[in-house]
């Protein structure tokens, strides 16, 4: 069987038990990795033949040699460098698979079938070799194991006008709103591992907005004569909304862009006929962002759940074929080489037949992993020059969404696309309400929007 750093301790001790030995030296799964089990070594020492798919083209292999007291094993974890460039070139010129030769030369395996989802989301995070000393008795020595993400320190983020340290905490101003999300409700067909916003077919605490409650936005807009010409649609599955169709079309026929964020499953796909009626009629103004959360089908469906590939990719086809502009949306794993990621969703556009520029970051793109529990820093005023950035980057500058809250009579206005169950982050009933300056206080906005210098609208 295919033994990896993340099988089951259970799965590892059981091996290792038959073996009657102190540990195992094994081989297999190609990727490098020594791990304890009830005082027990095994030991992988990766593969020359193949890169670790750790985005570098180094191969691995172990020196074991006796420590310095009786019973002790040194072990390193040595990754070589060598003509891969060559290599890969008489595997093109024997007529070997062209995936393989790429393999050698970026670092990135052609199939990530048999990984497992710990080491298939670690793809492109580069390994440092390692020195490891064992002996029977000792109980911790895992490489290479992920270092966990430090929880958030007690008493962050607690103070809208001061950081933990007491500084001025940093204020983003609207400086013109140009995009308006609006939030069509929580339920969504499908329910994902680490979902934002934690959509599933039982999550209604975002209720249904309706095609009148957007319309009063709209009418906002107009009567304020605000600069807004994006509407922007999430969820949820904007699609399940029975009044979504509505609601778009109106805003389309107001002269506003729009785009909508989606998954195109089963949902779009019941709405095809109106859809492809409102793009023949507003097609330059309409974008379709449709959710593909990895290039591969294996890391898509971990994020997605099982036999969820097929679906979306039947309808970027439908889209494709139809002339609707699609813009798509991923995540950037942690360690991830985002030039290599972009190139997987080349590939992946060309085998469509999407007409997508995927190494453009508005047409493709790559959110920044999102764990509010996990620790960054707070922003102070003076970050801004520090980090040669400017409020008016954020997306809180230029954009708010509208929610209705599970049992509201209303819709109320927030700050963020992100923050949808925060309450401290409401603004109001009224685009005008919303207007005044947003205090960053919130985890998410240090690692999505300074940091991470991501943003949901196009531009």
């Amino acid at each position: 069987r295919f033994v990896f750093g993340s099988s089951p301790r259970r799965v590892l001790a059981q091996e290792i038990a038959a073996s009657g030995c102190d540990g195992v030296l094994a081989g297999h799964c190609g990727l490098p990795f020594t791990r304890i089990v009830e005082d027990k070594l095994w030991h992988n020492s990766g593969a020359l033949g193949m890169p670790a798919n750790d985005g570098t083209p180094r191969v691995w292999c172990s020196v074991v040699t006796p420590g310095a007291r009786a019973g002790e094993l040194c072990i390193e974890h040595v990754a070589l460098d060598y003509d891969h460039a060559g290599a890969a070139a008489a595997m093109r010129a024997a007529g070997l698979p062209d995936d393989y030769a790429r393999a050698l030369q970026d670092g990135i395996w052609a199939s990530c079938d048999i990984l497992p989802k710990d080491e298939a989301k670690a793809a492109g995070v580069a390994l440092n070799p390692r020195m490891l000393t064992w002996a029977p008795g000792v109980s911790e020595l895992d490489w290479p194991r992920a270092a966990d993400a430090p929880a958030l320190a007690p008493g962050k983020f607690a103070d809208p006008l001061r950081t933990q340290g007491g500084e001025p905490r940093a204020q983003v101003g609207l400086d013109a709103l140009r995009t308006l999300w609006i939030n069509t409700g929580t339920l969504c067909n499908l329910s994902c591992a680490n979902c934002y916003i934690e959509s599933t077919p039982r999550n209604d605490r975002l209720a249904w907005i309706s095609a009148a409650e957007a319309r009063a936005f709209y009418e906002e807009i107009a009567r304020e004569a605000l600069p807004t010409r994006e509407i922007g649609f999430t969820g949820g599955e904007p699609f399940m909304n029975p009044e979504f169709i509505e609601m778009l079309g109106e805003a389309l026929e107001r002269g506003f862009k729009a785009i909508v964020l989606t998954n195109a499953m089963k949902p779009m796909q019941h709405k095809a006929e109106a859809l492809a009626r409102l793009n023949a009629r507003h097609g330059d103004a309409l974008t379709i962002r449709v959710s593909v959360d990895h290039y591969t089908q294996r890391l898509h469906e971990m994020e997605r759940g099982p036999q969820s590939w097929a679906p979306t990719m039947d309808g970027l086809r439908w889209l494709a074929d139809n002339g609707v502009r699609v813009h798509l949306a991923g995540r950037l794993y942690s360690g991830e080489v985002e030039s290599l990621v972009r190139a997987g969703y080349a590939r992946l556009c060309a085998q469509l037949g999407l007409t997508l520029d995927a190494h453009d970051p508005v047409a493709l793109t790559l959110f920044p992993e999102m764990d509010a529990r996990a620790d960054v820093p707070e922003i102070t005023q003076a970050c801004w020059g520090l980090l040669g950035k400017s409020p008016s980057q954020m997306m809180c500058a230029s954009s708010r969404m509208a929610v209705k809250r599970k049992g509201a009579v209303a819709p109320v206005v927030l700050a963020c696309t992100l923050l949808a169950y925060d309450e401290a982050f409401e603004m109001g009933e009224t685009l005008r309400a919303a207007a005044r300056p947003v205090a960053l206080n919130h985890p998410h906005c240090a690692r999505f929007c300074v940091l991470g210098g991501a943003a949901c609208s196009q531009g």
